[in-house]
């Protein structure tokens, strides 16, 4: 996962996810412990009700359930997110399976 920060408040994406997986019980928690130590607690997520093998409605993050919602009109590259406090921003969801692109440094 990258997050990019946000200079100007109303950018199109605030980052971008690469799951390794097709099944979000296994990829959510993971990404939503990075998210929730950069941006505080998430209460929502949005995907996309196309791509996923299975589609858990909620996933359990320190106690604390978030809930998962899909949207059939939504693209499969994007997910929304809503944070405990009322922010909420969107990442760009790479297809699973797809190389981790690195920017800006020497390639391996």
């Amino acid at each position: 996962m990258r997050l990019e920060p946000v200079w100007l408040h109303h950018t199109l994406l605030d980052g971008t996810w690469w799951p390794e997986s097709a099944d979000p019980s296994l990829e959510l928690p993971v990404m939503l412990s990075i998210l929730q130590d950069a941006h505080g607690p998430v209460t929502r997520l949005l995907l996309s009700a196309a791509g996923w093998s299975a589609r858990p409605h909620q996933v359990v993050m320190g106690g604390r359930p978030v809930s998962i919602g899909y949207c059939s009109d939504q693209s499969p590259s994007m997910m929304r997110v809503f944070c405990a406090d009322g922010r909420t921003f969107i990442l760009r969801v790479a297809p699973s399976g797809l190389p981790l692109q690195r920017v800006g440094g020497p390639a391996d």
